[in-house]
């Protein structure tokens, strides 16, 4: 009985030291900024890729073509698809769409609060517009609003046009449909995994997309409710590891091309109300968009700024399968990002990574 207690008072001094020690190292962490993850990026340069182009020239590249989860960064693809759809009248942004519809596809506690945000931010109505819902996709991120567009717009048409666009780039697939997978497979995660792990890409695509109509159909209640039990550290990193892959220098190109090749006036600034940048641009700057996507295992980013005839493209992935970098980074990554295109000296000192 002695041995019992005294086990576990080292086990709860234990616990005590951790927990202050990870709260010390958390108060720390929040004091870092964006000179501290240009350190980082000395000491890491294998778990990372940045591509910035400057007037369309390369002027830093660091494992530029290393492809890496895209994380809601991939949704700059469905942002023009749904401007091409839009100017082309296949779809309407002023139709309506009933909230309830996009609450099928959205998973409690797994997007960071960002359906909630979105919807709390037009004041919960009981119907949107399309426009609204593609706000909510590239504004807050929302992967409800992703998953519904992608099926008004078609998974076809989208993947259709990354090969138009000659992108290295995986298939697009439903976002939502695999934090439900496992439950789905098994009641056992361990079981789960295995299953997950031995899936080809098109086996994988398939259950995905029988999932996303379940969801779709009002049949995924009980799955959602075990989703909580199923989604631990490996299961999320397999997850993660199951998502489209690209590079930085495709999506430094994308957003460049974006801006001067791919868009007309009308649909660039159909473009611009959809994505961030209207609050981030000065007035010199003529267009201004930045997407970032994240899980607990990869942060991803493209921006694209153009102002007079001088352009900036810059794309920067970073990648950690233990995650425990990417908590302080995750605080520090859009400032950075921005930094890099906005500000000459810091970007002149990112730039010396390369040298």
């Amino acid at each position: 009985m002695k041995i019992i207690i005294i086990g576990l008072a080292i086990l709860l001094t234990l616990t005590i030291v951790f927990v202050i020690s990870g709260i010390a190292l958390n108060k720390h962490n929040m004091k870092k900024d964006k000179y501290d993850l240009l350190n980082y990026f000395k000491k890491h340069k294998g778990s990372l890729s940045i591509t910035l182009k400057e007037d369309g020239q390369d002027t830093l590249a660091i494992n530029s073509d290393k492809k890496f989860p895209l994380a809601s960064t991939l949704k700059i693809i469905i942002a023009f698809n749904f401007v091409k759809s839009a100017m082309s009248n296949k779809i309407s942004i002023t139709d309506k769409v009933k909230l309830k519809e996009l609450d099928k596809y959205y998973i409690q506690d797994t997007d960071g609060g960002a359906h909630p945000n979105w919807k709390r931010s037009i004041n919960y109505p009981t119907e949107v517009s399309l426009l609204e819902i593609a706000k909510g996709m590239m504004q807050f991120s929302s992967n409800a609003c992703t998953d519904f567009l992608i099926n008004k717009i078609g998974v076809d048409v989208i993947n259709e046009n990354i090969e138009v666009l000659q992108l290295n780039h995986d298939k697009i697939s439903y976002l939502t449909p695999p934090v439900i997978m496992p439950g789905y497979l098994s009641n056992k995660r361990k079981l789960a995994i295995n299953k997950i792990n031995a899936m080809n890409g098109q086996s994988y695509e398939e259950l995905s997309n029988e999932l996303f109509e379940k969801m779709k159909d009002d049949e995924s209640d009980y799955l959602k409710e075990k989703t909580s039990k199923m989604l631990d550290q490996k299961t999320q990193l397999l997850i993660t590891k199951k998502m489209a892959f690209s590079s930085t220098k495709q999506y430094a190109d994308l957003m460049l091309r974006l801006g001067k090749e791919l868009l007309t006036k009308k649909e660039k600034d159909l473009f611009s109300e959809i994505l961030i940048g209207k609050n981030v641009k000065n007035g010199q700057d003529d267009y201004f968009w930045y997407k970032g996507g994240a899980t607990p295992y990869v942060i991803t980013s493209a921006l694209y700024k153009e102002s007079q005839d001088t352009t900036i493209s810059v794309s920067l992935f970073i990648e950690d399968d233990k995650g425990g970098e990417l908590y302080w980074i995750g605080n520090i990554f859009n400032d950075f990002v921005v930094s890099v295109a906005t500000d000459t000296e810091f970007r002149k000192k990112v730039k010396e990574l390369a040298s």
